[in-house]
């Protein structure tokens, strides 16, 4: 019998820690090579319905060697995993400065792990872990990941290049 799959929306967040899209066993703390990202959840809401459904959410925890000047305020995040090798891999788009929408294959999608970002929404399906009964992990179905040009002071400056010069008679 088949159950539909229950899909989860995360909108108008960001990732946390160093992201993976490449599978790149050296981006990994602990050198796994999955492809895998860090979401931010942006509401407590959200957060608790993320457990209500059975998924781990979890939370920064302050550093041990940094004083904080105001009191530290955990940030509730959730792992999402990319499975691009699936029969039915995820559409992830990179929105870049212009507004191009690029769909990323198995080839493109690591080089979102180096452009800076700006906002990520996302849609991912629930898939209950093997292993445990009643625990859900996240694997991303649909996301959009959308570039940042605000900490670039030149990019307005020079988008006049990127598009092909007019042709000049000579």
């Amino acid at each position: 019998m088949y159950t539909k799959r229950q899909k989860v929306n995360i909108d108008d967040t960001r990732f946390i820690f160093t992201t993976n899209f490449s599978g790149d066993p050296e981006r990994d703390r602990f050198g796994s090579d999955q492809r895998r990202v860090n979401v931010v959840i942006p509401t407590e809401e959200l957060a608790q319905h993320l457990l209500d459904l059975g998924v781990k959410v979890k939370q920064t925890k302050p550093n041990p060697e940094c004083t904080y000047d105001e009191p530290f305020v955990p940030t509730l995040y959730v792992p999402v995993n990319i499975k691009m090798d699936s029969k039915w891999p995820p559409h992830i788009y990179w929105v870049t400065t212009a507004g191009k929408r690029l769909l990323c294959n198995e080839d493109t999608i690591s080089q979102l792990d180096f452009i800076r970002v700006k906002n990520v929404c996302l849609q991912a399906n629930l898939v209950e872990k093997r292993n445990f009964p009643g625990e859900y992990s996240l694997y991303a179905d649909v996301m959009y990941v959308e570039q940042d040009a605000d900490a670039d002071p030149y990019a307005e400056r020079y988008a006049q290049y990127a598009e092909p010069a007019p042709e000049v008679p000579f």
